[in-house]
């Protein structure tokens, strides 16, 4: 079922960018609508992740949410600042794997 959500959710966010392209066609879009579109798929994959992060079911797991939030929050800053979101999930993954090492 997890999955059938997932690939809906993408198949969404597709449809969401790709319909204003497909239908104004040659069109420049506004700077804001076209600022919209650009992040849109971004911050609905933050949201999954966010989400999925500190929910285990519909349990808040608070014994990890304090290292998971600075993963997060260390995926989001390597993100923003070498421009590449892949390197950021990259770091952002590797952080969360490496506490329980830590602790």
């Amino acid at each position: 079922m997890r999955i059938a959500i997932i690939v809906g959710m993408a198949i969404m966010t597709y449809l969401i960018r790709v319909v204003p392209q497909v239908f104004f066609v040659g069109l420049s879009f506004p700077e804001g609508l076209d600022r919209y579109l650009r992040y849109l798929a971004y911050a609905l994959i933050a949201g999954i992740i966010s989400t999925s992060l500190f929910l285990s079911g519909s349990h808040f797991e608070a014994a990890v949410a304090p290292q998971r939030a600075l993963a997060l929050l260390a995926a989001v800053i390597v993100a923003s600042w070498s421009g590449r979101s892949l390197l950021g999930m990259l770091v952002g993954t590797l952080i969360s794997l490496a506490f329980p090492y830590f602790s």
